[in-house]
């Protein structure tokens, strides 16, 4: 890794725990992508958020996330929860949309869906995502699953131009996460 992006990804993760051990930056599809928040609001839980640089977690166009919870869950039950608030999501979200994709040689699952915010009828962010599921286990035996998510958004004006580069490039985002080598994690309290 050069210089230049070891001083990046400092100044990116000033002030930011790296509950995950997770050697940054990552990089997916030619962009890197620093460390920019990071949460441990339950034992049992901890997330970590990823941005380009000059991108902002409130406003950004591409984030990656990586998720761990070290409850006493199957992979399948995690996706069937995140699978049943999506069910619900559809009641009030016309645009929302999503495929399950199961990868049992590995004993992953892939789910990819779509989202929106409306204010007063006008779409003000088109959001998709890609979450991979996985086992987790520690050096200790301790087991959870992971969740390593690539999100993508549209923001106000551009959500028509951001869903029809969407249908263009969804299907070689979907291969490529699918192939994606999930960092290593070991949890740092």
């Amino acid at each position: 890794m050069s210089l230049l992006l070891i001083g990046l990804q400092s100044l990116f993760a000033q002030g930011k725990k790296d509950y995950l051990h997770v050697p940054g930056p990552l990089k997916f599809e030619n962009t890197f992508y620093f460390l920019s928040d990071s949460y441990h609001p339950e034992e049992y839980y901890y997330k970590q958020e990823y941005i380009p640089k000059g991108e902002s977690a409130d406003k950004f166009i591409s984030m990656i996330t990586i998720d761990v919870l070290t409850v006493d869950m199957t992979v399948k039950d995690v996706v069937t929860k995140k699978i049943e608030e999506i069910k619900e999501m559809q009641k009030t979200d016309p645009i929302v949309k999503y495929e399950l994709y199961e990868q049992s040689e590995k004993g992953e699952y892939m789910l990819d869906f779509l989202l929106s915010q409306t204010v007063n009828g006008h779409v003000q962010i088109i959001e998709w995502n890609l979450y991979r599921y996985k086992l987790y286990s520690d050096q200790n035996g301790k087991k959870g699953v992971i969740l390593y998510a690539y999100t993508m958004r549209g923001y106000e004006s551009k959500t028509k131009e951001f869903l029809t580069k969407l249908k263009e490039n969804r299907k070689k985002f979907d291969d490529a996460f699918g192939v994606y080598k999930i960092p290593a994690i070991q949890i740092n309290k």
